[in-house]
């Protein structure tokens, strides 16, 4: 039986633990905070991240580093799934499922059910998408990062989970306007900057100041939820340790000039559906169980429906989220000349895509849909079953 006596009188004692985290990305920076929330002995914890383990990260990632590394590698064991089962091993109170796949594929309904999340992404993209998801479920958010120019410094931001701003609103407003549009489709250049270091250009990145950002993610994040602050500013953290160490503290506010506050969309109340199953509900369902038959689902990205090959005539239904299509190849000759012949932001009764299940479209599993009706009110619907069918299964 675990003792956990010595925490007991700290911030992380079993009352304060007895919580449900989220760590987006199990890299170097995720490892350690995986790490320390599962040595703490939080009650769940969710891991999501879509790449797999490679030798690479043996000397930033404390949790790849077993015997038998050199059989996961080449199974291509996806980096959540291995955390995950490190999880176990290390301390098996914690309940831990893993996701594998990209943030933006995560539904709300697994975000919304976590008490606190943590990001340890590198690259923007990830960062705005999973900065959105919070903001509209009210979630605190702890983002770290590592230092780009300088491998011996990294940053903590904690985004507070009502009233307060968002990734983009630190962003200046062209570089903000870049993202969203990148968004809405045209190739994330977070995207570039890995394949320049896959060509060799890698980014310098080190276990210590992993160690370091990571201990700051979990103990401000622990003592965020602990608060009973209201302050809707968010804080950001830069700690340095070469040349000269250094910990500057910042405030910054919500950007009235971010349009990703729409407080219609902020999710208040979820209709939760138990009986519902993305592989047996359509878009059409939806609208009935809000009871909206003329309204809308509101999709949180445009999906490229339909596409074209110029190079071979080739074409297809792609259904992925734009940003996402843009990344791909053609099915049938893997050429990139590639031209969208239908792109679908929502989804109306009359609508081709409307009887179409859920899965079928390409859509996330136990997500809250957002259903605009007549009125300027949106009403919330969640494909709860999914997530008793995730668990039946052992994974979200």
């Amino acid at each position: 039986m675990r003792d956990y006596s010595r925490l007991a009188t700290t911030a992380f004692a079993r009352r304060h633990a007895a919580i449900t985290a989220l760590v987006v990305g199990a890299g170097a920076l995720g490892n350690e905070v995986i790490k320390n929330l599962a040595l703490i002995g939080v009650g769940g914890l969710w891991i999501s991240d879509r790449d797999h383990v490679e030798a690479s990260n043996l000397t930033r990632s404390i949790l790849f580093c077993t015997r038998d590394i050199d059989e996961e590698i080449a199974r291509g064991t996806p980096k959540a799934v291995f955390a995950a089962r490190r999880v176990r091993e290390i301390n098996p109170d914690v309940a831990v499922s893993a996701y594998v796949g990209e943030i933006a594929d995560l539904g709300y309904g697994v975000i919304r059910r976590a008490d606190l999340v943590f990001s340890c992404l590198d690259n923007e993209m990830a960062r705005l998408e999973l900065g959105w998801a919070c903001s509209r479920l009210q979630k605190t958010l702890v983002d770290g990062g590592l230092g780009l120019m300088n491998y011996s410094s990294g940053q903590v931001t904690v985004f507070p989970k009502q009233g307060g701003p968002c990734y983009a609103c630190r962003k200046g407003a062209e570089r903000r306007r870049q993202l969203l549009q990148d968004l809405q489709g045209r190739e994330d250049p977070c995207w570039r900057k890995e394949e320049g270091a896959e060509g060799g250009e890698a980014i310098a990145t080190t276990p210590l100041m992993a160690s370091v950002v990571a201990a700051f993610q979990v103990e401000l994040g622990l003592r965020a939820l602990q608060s009973h602050d209201t302050d809707e500013a968010g804080r950001s953290y830069r700690v340095t340790l070469h040349p000269t160490p250094s910990l500057e503290q910042g405030t910054f506010e919500r950007s009235p000039a971010c349009p990703l506050h729409d407080p219609m969309s902020v999710v208040t109340e979820v209709r939760e559906c138990a009986a519902a199953r993305s592989d047996r509900w359509t878009p059409l369902d939806l609208l009935r169980e809000a009871g909206q038959p003329d309204g809308c689902v509101a999709l949180d990205w445009p999906v490229t429906a339909k596409a074209r090959c110029r190079s071979c005539g080739h074409e297809w239904e792609p259904l992925l989220r734009r940003a996402r299509f843009r990344r791909q190849r053609c099915p049938a000759c893997r050429g990139t000349d590639l031209v969208e012949t239908e792109v679908v932001a929502f989804v109306r009764a009359d609508s081709p895509w409307a009887g179409r299940t859920l899965a079928a479209l390409g859509f996330p599993g136990a997500h809250v849909y957002e259903i605009a009706g007549g009125s300027d009110a949106r009403i919330h619907v969640e494909v709860t079953g999914d997530l008793d069918a995730s668990e039946a299964a052992g994974r979200p």
